[in-house]
């Protein structure tokens, strides 16, 4: 057993050596034609590295499927400059492609190695890839909150602007370290008054396109004139609806954010877009109280 050890570390780094170098340079190639938020990259990587690997003339093992992908996606974050945060999200994606495709590969062992190409291309040449292929981009989110005793104490708490805490974030944002505003700076709530929300990196711009109030309730669509925050990498805020009524808890508002999702596959980033956008709407309420 001892003397298979140090050929199979052998084995191990001549792995590495060949693929690593793959799944880098498929990343350069998709940052190079503006590719990185979609299937052609989250797919396609995991993918191909995990074709590499059953293909290759040797042992294959779950191991060594292991190693070579997170040496990858570390290599791939450092390029990419991306936080533990992004990595973390990501990773159930690879890993799961990755050996659900190496798995494949291997039961079909005897099948042509086209047979291998061709679903290569068809699964890493996918959506967002190509113009038109790409699910239900768009998304919207809402939370709903009682903010105030009385609807007329929430609008004087709206004509103040909205004020962030840490701990309004919620344990789920503040774990994850998720960037939300920091800051709110406008000139008023009346159609056509401007506000700036400050976030981390970067801020977001609104304008009031359109106010309803009455004595027990009210309704103002914001329009998003400009999103400047780091979050577009992941979402692009389009506009929000914030409503408000007087019920017998007290004067419960509601907040609709909408916006478009920047990373494919759907089936993936669109459930953990909706979490955390879930998330950072509850946020944006609890700085009204």
């Amino acid at each position: 057993m001892e003397t298979n050890q140090p050929r199979f570390r052998t084995r191990t780094w001549l792995m590495l050596c060949a693929v690593v170098p793959v799944g880098v340079l498929a990343t350069v190639l998709a940052a190079s034609i503006g590719r990185l938020d979609t299937a052609l990259f989250f797919v396609g990587v995991p993918v191909l590295l995990a074709l590499a690997i059953g293909l290759l003339p040797t042992e294959n093992s779950a191991g060594t499927v292991f190693q070579v992908v997170t040496v990858v996606l570390l290599l791939v974050s450092a390029f990419l400059h991306e936080g533990a945060l992004c990595v973390a999200i990501v990773s159930p994606l690879v890993y799961g492609l990755a050996f659900t495709v190496w798995g494949l590969v291997r039961a079909a062992q005897r099948m042509s190695s086209r047979f291998a190409l061709g679903a290569l291309v068809l699964l890493a040449v996918g959506e967002g890839a190509l113009p038109g292929t790409r699910i239900n981009p768009h998304q919207e989110v809402d939370a709903q909150r009682v903010v105030a005793a009385e609807c007329s104490q929430f609008v004087d708490a709206l004509d103040r602007g909205p004020s962030f805490d840490e701990a309004d974030r919620g344990v789920v944002l503040r774990l994850a370290q998720y960037p939300v505003p920091t800051a709110a700076d406008g000139s008023g709530l009346e159609v056509g008054d401007t506000w700036e929300l400050t976030m981390p990196a970067g801020s977001i711009d609104t304008r009031v396109r359109a106010r309803e109030t009455a004595a027990d309730a009210g309704r103002i669509e914001f329009e998003v004139t400009h999103d400047g925050a780091r979050t577009t990498r992941w979402v692009s805020l389009t506009d929000a609806t914030l409503t408000w009524q007087q019920t017998g808890e007290g004067c419960e508002a509601e907040v609709r954010l909408a916006f478009e999702r920047d990373l494919d596959p759907a089936f993936y980033f669109a459930p953990v877009t909706d979490f955390f956008m879930s998330a950072g709407a509850a946020t944006f309420l609890a700085g009204l109280d």
